[in-house]
């Protein structure tokens, strides 16, 4: 009878499993997308903090002038241990993969959550946080962070560097307290809210009576910080000079924002209020002893709040009303880590999943909500990123993709890239590729449209759009097709979404039907072709040949080559 009355020490496998795939769709979705967005193009902060850096290395340095490149402060922060990876991938490959670099950082989130499912007992607690930080985490707010390497290597790493410190104190011996002192020094130098890890370690070991070893604690901090603040400066353009009343509001009003943000889905007026809602939470779980449970989440949430109490001071002169999507990662932790605490508080033992279960609604319609609300964000990221390296390829130099620009300053992208080609450290990926096609079926019908056609010394490319009556367009459907007296060539393009055809032809089915070609002139032989395109659906394959012609039969490299239209 007595054995009869006893609750299993785990639920059935098959429901461990359930929940784990449950899990894992939030985690795959964003890996799919990742992979499919990755494109190995140099972008904005990358061209100075990689592409600049490694010229240096490249072209002789000496120990003295290396470790001042790698402590150099860039926007009040010193990112050391970013530098570090690429240092070390230069010196193991002699190049720089951003794709790479990019995959690195956000498995370091996958780190993190590693670190923080790890710190709670029982598997039952653990799948209820992996749950939450699934869709909590993993969704498209923080598509900056999440696709591009500039973002994600610092942003994802210096969570992970704050978790394993805090798990490593928690834990409570000597190895693991070295081990969060090594972590701690790490999150200091890869971003400026790394230094947050420090007072709540310290607070930690005082809550935990563990005096010596909070001497240590706070031995290690002095040093790590005196090192960080040596020579330290504040950007002129980004020091905080009002400090009246009216000046702070402004400033706990936009930190308030950085925290409620995940919530508000662009609706930023309701941003503070969510944020105090957080703060108020939190406060209330501290209250109701919540930390003594889960000590290890309890105090990265308290470093998610102390991180973007950091930002704010240090973004407020120049972020405006914008919250950028990098920093969005910090409130969407700290949401989760108070959802899945909140959780915990209100689970019985008896029922590990019920309460789970019926937050799992909300927890699903945050995601989707989240993934919608920031598709559009997302692309747009993406096609500036995408096309100004079309564009640069096909012209050689920046000014031709509208306000799209792989480098703010001007002539800094062509002069950077032709040193790091030259000297094979990198250069701008292929975006268009020699495929193989079955015959493909003409087909009159299709609507095609070329234009900016051009022919240089080094490249030929277009862009425009092409679809089929009453069928949906595709991303990567479109191929170009270049046929020559003896040449019949296929190159798949740059695919493109096009709105605004869609709505100009009125024909919603037509949103994926742009594209955009470029390709090294040396890659072509010297025949003149006619330019066709071709949508290839599966095995299936339908073309149409345009009016428009490349003629290199009579041109070399140096002479004015001809796009002509007929």
């Amino acid at each position: 009878m007595l054995a009869s009355n006893r609750l299993p020490l785990l639920p059935r496998p098959h429901l461990i499993l359930g929940w784990a795939l449950l899990a894992a769709v939030p985690v795959t979705f964003i890996a799919l997308r990742v992979v499919a967005a990755s494109r190995n193009i140099a972008f904005w902060d990358e061209f100075d903090s990689v592409l600049s850096l490694l010229l240096r290395i490249d072209g002789g340095v000496g120990w003295r002038e290396l470790i001042e490149r790698l402590f150099q402060l860039d926007s009040e922060h010193r990112t050391v241990t970013s530098r570090l990876i690429v240092a070390a991938g230069y010196g193991l490959t002699g190049k720089v993969n951003f794709d790479a670099i990019c995959a690195i950082g956000n498995l370091t989130l996958v780190g993190l959550c590693a670190i923080l499912l790890a710190s709670v007992p029982t598997v039952e607690r653990r799948v209820r946080l992996g749950v939450v930080l699934a869709f909590g985490l993993f969704h498209l707010e923080s598509y900056e962070t999440f696709f591009w390497s500039g973002a994600s290597i610092d942003h994802f790493m210096v969570l992970m560097f704050a978790g394993g410190a805090i798990a490593g104190i928690a834990q409570g011996s000597r190895v693991t307290l070295a081990g969060a002192g090594l972590f701690g020094l790490l999150g200091t130098f890869t971003l400026a809210h790394g230094c947050a890890i420090w007072p709540i370690g310290a607070v930690m070991l005082w809550g935990a009576g563990r005096r010596r070893r909070l001497l240590a604690w706070s031995a290690l901090a002095a040093v790590t910080l005196l090192i960080y603040f040596h020579g330290f400066e504040i950007e002129a353009a980004h020091r905080v000079s009002d400090f009246s009343p009216a000046g702070v509001a402004r400033l706990v009003q936009y930190w308030l924002a950085l925290l409620g943000a995940p919530l508000t889905f662009g609706v930023r007026s309701v941003a503070p209020a969510l944020g105090l809602v957080l703060l108020a939470l939190l406060g209330w779980l501290g209250f109701r002893g919540m930390g003594k449970r889960s000590p290890v989440v309890m105090a990265m949430a308290v470093f998610a709040v102390a991180s973007l109490a950091l930002i704010a001071l240090g973004r407020l002169q120049v972020a405006g009303p914008q919250i950028q999507s990098r920093y969005l990662i910090i409130g969407s932790l700290a949401w989760s880590l108070i959802v899945f605490i909140l959780i915990e508080h209100g689970t019985r033992d008896a029922r590990p999943f019920r309460l789970l279960a019926w937050c799992l609604p909300a927890l699903v319609a945050f995601n989707i909500a989240a993934n919608v609300q920031s598709a559009h964000d997302t692309e747009a990221f993406l096609w500036s990123r995408d096309y100004a390296a079309v564009r640069f390829k096909q012209y050689g130099e920046e000014g031709h993709a509208g306000p799209f620009r792989l480098h703010p300053a001007k002539d800094t992208a062509r002069a950077v890239l032709s040193q790091t080609a030259a000297r094979g450290i990198y250069q701008l990926p292929r975006l268009c590729h020699l495929v193989t096609v079955v015959a493909p079926k003409p087909r009159p019908e299709m609507v095609t449209y070329v234009t900016d056609l051009t022919v240089n010394d080094s490249a030929v490319g277009f862009e425009g759009w092409a679809m089929l009556p009453e069928q949906r367009s595709k991303p990567g459907q479109v191929h170009v097709v270049l046929k020559s007296e003896k040449s019949f060539l296929v190159f798949s393009t740059f695919g493109v979404a096009r709105p605004d055809v869609a709505k100009a032809f009125k024909q919603p089915l037509w949103q994926h039907c742009g594209y955009n070609f470029v390709l090294q002139r040396n890659r072509l032989p010297a025949e003149n072709f006619q330019i066709g395109l071709l949508i290839r659906d599966g095995d299936r394959s339908e073309l149409k040949m345009t009016e428009h012609w490349i003629r290199l039969s009579s041109t070399a490299p140096g002479a004015s080559s001809l796009a002509t239209s007929e």
